[in-house]
Formats: C-alpha cells, structure tokens, sequence
C-alpha cells in the first residue's frame, strides 16, 4: 500500500514539476525567444561589443519543461549548439568577458559576425519550441529590441541581460511584480512643420484595453488630455496639437482623431517630448539637426522620416518567409497626392498577384491580376478613389493575403 502511494505521489511531482520549481524559486521556462540584437557598436569593434539576447524564463505558469539543449542557426551558417542554460537570459556574445549580472548565461557566437548593413534571419530550437525571426537592417550604436511578443522591432539603446521596460514584457522574476508599463507610444513627431502648420505628436496605443486620456499628460507641458469620459481604444492613434483647426486643414480629411493641448513649441533643431501617466514616464522621444531634415516629422521607433498622420507603419519590403506569403512586395510611397508621383506597386512571385485597391471600408474600386514572376513595377490608379483619405492595398494569392494601409492627399 505504501508503495502505491509513494508512486501516485512521484507521478503527481513529475506532471507538476513545473509548479513546484516554480514554488522553490528555481525558473520555469517557457519557449526561448529572441529579444534583442546589437550588430553596429560604435565605441568598440563589432567583435567586442555586438550581441544577441535570448530570453529564458517565464514569469507565470505558461511554461514548458526545461530542454536539454538549445539550437541557434544565423542564416545557412553552421548552427550553434549549446546545452539549455541556467538563468533567466542567454547572452551571445564573442568574450564571455562581455557578460555580467545575475541570471545571465553566456554564449559564445563564435565564428558568426553580425552583419550591420542589410536584414538577416535567425532560427532558435529548443525542445519542441522555434523561433525563427528577420531582423531589420540595424542602426550604427543602437540596438534592435523585439516589441513584446510580436515580429516587430525597435531601435533602441542596447540593454544587455536585462528586460527593456518599454518595448518587452517584463518578464524577469525581480520585475515581474512590478506595475505595469502603459502601452502608450509616440510614433510620429512633426516638430519643424512647413509654415503655417503646426507642430504635431502623434499617440499610439499599443495595448489591447482602452486607456483613460485623463491619466496622461506630456511631461512638463501642461495639462491632462482628456476627461474622465475619454479614452484611446486599443491599436488606435490620434494627433495632438495646440492647434487642432488649423492642422485639420493641412491634413485634408476627418477620419484622423485630433486632441488640442497645450504642448507648447518643439525646438526646430534639438529637443524631447515624454509622456507621463501622473509622475511616471511611459515614452519619450529626442531628437536632433540630424535627425531629420526639416520640414520632414519622424518615427522615434524607427528613426525614420514619415508623414503618415492617424495610422501606423513605415514603406518597407515584405520578408515574410515564403511558407507563409508566396511573394514579396515594395511600394513606391505610404502617403501620395492626387495628381502627383504615381503609387506603384512591385511584386515578385512564382504566382500570378491578384492586387486591389480598397477605399477606407474596405469596397474594392480597382483590380488586376499580375503574371507571376514579371517582377516589375506596376501603377495602381488613384484615380479610381472617390475621396482623399486612408486607403488599402490589398495583395492576394490564393488564401495569402496582404493589405497595406496608405494615405491619400489632395
């Protein structure tokens, strides 16, 4: 009898070993992720300085059990294999001198340099997880941080070994009682606008539950920005100004959300905006002469001139893997003006393209089929929109489908 309980007894520990390391204050290790690379150091050489960060345990029960081995592969170069370390984050680097801080593992990137002038793939297994990731063409001194769990990145300022409070979960046992970080992002800054228009930030809410406008303000620029009634619903934008009429006239159409306050004026040549919920800093952005060219605004995400007011997102290529979207595409331009440079589309695929063009509810006003692998630029007719605004442009093969947002102008 006694043994039959000792048995039930240790098939109930091993089933819910997890748990119980979890009680005992070891880690419980969810799927390993990528969360940051530092290619292009700019105080050292490469080989000193870059990095890739992995992150290894989880901050609830969500977890799996710990794998005996852990796989990293850049490209088609020869993989690395090392045995699942202990600790919260695997640090790879060229010098294990380079690692430091508590639950912080080291490995070693040997032979693999990381290129700092073009995107590049990466694959991790560990178990039965995979991660396999395209990280955009880094930044000279900055590095690339993985927004919490989804395929974007930011550029960032490289925080080795530890969780980034902004752009990743906090994950790490010590920060994992700590208050959450409010989702809010700049992601545009127009602080040098062409006369007459003004100056304008425009708000982002990454998170997927509403926030109150009458928790926020800009630090140290006057007041909150709404009411107790008000609110920014989740993955939606608005811009703020001190002059809402006037920006709605260079603007053109209504489908933007716009908040008057007292922001003041942004310094033309070198300045900073945050945003602050009471006393606590949620974003912030800075800028410089060189920065952006003036009268152009800016992504602080991305580092990038944009102009594309009340939607997110930059011009880029599509890299998703072929075994999710059967082609890649370029545009010629996100936001366009009737009568101006024509919006083209390019497209490679081993398929013929079904591409439209949708209006703001999604009707489609134009279509055409493009031969598979033509390979070329093709003019979408803007003609064919009834009205300035947002608009999409929709690619499709098969059940493949991508549809990007754009920006018509009068």
């Amino acid at each position: 009898m006694l043994k039959i309980v000792l048995e039930r007894y240790l098939g109930y520990c091993l089933y819910f070993v997890g748990i119980v390391l979890a009680e005992c204050g070891t880690p419980a290790y969810a799927c390993p992720q990528f969360v940051e690379f530092y290619s292009d150091p700019v105080d050292v050489p490469d080989q000193q300085g870059e990095f890739v960060e992995i992150r290894l345990s989880a901050p609830s029960e969500d977890f799996v059990y710990r794998p005996e081995s852990l796989l990293v592969q850049f490209e088609g170069k020869e993989p690395l294999r090392l045995e699942f370390p202990q600790g919260n984050r695997l640090l790879l680097v060229h010098d294990s001198a380079s690692c430091s801080g508590t639950g912080v593992a080291c490995g070693l990137l040997g032979s693999v340099s990381l290129p700092n002038s073009r995107e590049s793939s990466w694959l991790l297994e560990a178990g039965s997880c995979r991660d396999s990731v395209v990280v955009p063409k880094p930044k000279p001194g900055k590095s690339l941080q993985r927004v919490k769990e989804t395929d974007e990145w930011v550029v960032s300022e490289p925080t080795p070994g530890v969780a980034d409070e902004y752009n990743e979960y906090r994950v790490d046992p010590e920060s994992a009682s700590s208050a959450p970080i409010a989702p809010l992002r700049i992601t545009e800054v127009h602080h040098c606008p062409a006369e007459p228009e003004p100056e304008w930030v425009e708000i982002y809410n990454a998170g997927v539950a509403p926030q109150p406008l009458s928790k926020f303000h800009f630090c140290g620029r006057g007041g909150v920005w709404g009411s107790l009634r008000d609110s920014l619903a989740p993955y939606e934008s608005f811009l703020l100004s001190r002059d809402t009429f006037m920006l709605r006239e260079f603007i053109g159409f209504r489908d933007v959300r716009l908040v008057q306050v007292a922001l003041g004026y942004l310094n033309n040549t070198a300045g900073s905006i945050a945003i602050c919920a009471d006393e606590t800093v949620v974003d912030s952005a800075s800028w410089d002469k060189n920065t952006v060219k003036c009268p152009s605004g800016f992504n602080p995400q991305t580092l990038r001139s944009e102009n594309t007011p009340g939607f997110q997102g930059v011009a880029k290529s599509s890299k998703e893997p072929s075994s999710d979207f059967p082609f890649e595409w370029k545009l010629s331009s996100r936001v366009v003006r009737r009568g101006g440079a024509p919006l083209r589309v390019y497209v490679e695929s081993e398929a013929s393209v079904q591409v439209r063009l949708l209006d703001s509810s999604g009707r489609s006003e134009w279509g055409r089929l493009l031969p598979a692998r033509s390979n070329a630029w093709w003019v979408i007719p803007l003609d064919s929109l009834p009205k300035v605004g947002v608009a999409y442009v929709e690619l499709s093969v098969g059940k493949f489908e991508k549809r990007i947002g754009i920006l018509l102008r009068p």
